[in-house]
């Protein structure tokens, strides 16, 4: 990196409406690490509903598979991926890095924030601001749901796409939010 230091992003960084959405998060979890699932209720967030995703560990299928996405976040791969896998979503490529980071989501359990430049549907470049943050489906308060936004905006593809870094995410654990 010809001696520069690489600057992750800062929950400070965050746009507006992702703070909002942490908030709301915040005030479902209680007391408790992560909030219910069901305690969370996303419409109290209107401008971001297109941008939500929600994603769950089926042990059975031994991966994430989306139980909900948004139009944005649909158009912004290209098609629809509700009942898909996260690797049917993100490729063989990017997989076992982001199931990396989603399961420290979960086992930690802690919010995850980045940005990056990615080709999501293979047809244009696209720069995405995510917030991911966990859920509990039980009261038994184990985190095994992941709900995210994904802020996405339109540039020109790149002949190369980065692969994804260590340096565009920051993760922070849910018991010191």
């Amino acid at each position: 990196m010809n001696g520069e230091e690489v600057q992750k992003p800062t929950l400070a960084e965050m746009d507006p409406r992702l703070h909002r959405f942490l908030d709301v998060w915040r005030v479902a979890r209680g007391a408790a690490t992560v909030p219910l699932r069901k305690a969370f209720d996303p419409t109290t967030v209107p401008s971001l509903l297109s941008s939500i995703y929600i994603y769950r560990f089926h042990p059975d299928v031994g991966d994430y598979v989306c139980e909900l996405a948004g139009e944005q976040v649909n158009e912004a791969y290209g098609r629809v991926i509700k009942g898909d896998t996260l690797l049917r979503i993100v490729g063989a490529r990017d997989h076992p890095v982001i199931t990396e980071r989603w399961d420290r989501i979960l086992g930690v359990p802690c919010i995850h924030y980045g940005t990056a430049n990615e080709t999501l549907s293979n047809t244009r470049m696209r720069q995405a601001e995510r917030l991911l943050l966990p859920f509990a489906s039980t009261a038994e308060g184990t985190a095994d749901t992941i709900i995210g936004v994904g802020l996405y905006s339109s540039r020109r593809k790149w002949p190369d796409q980065p692969p994804l870094m260590p340096s565009d995410i920051v993760q922070i654990p849910c018991s010191e939010i």
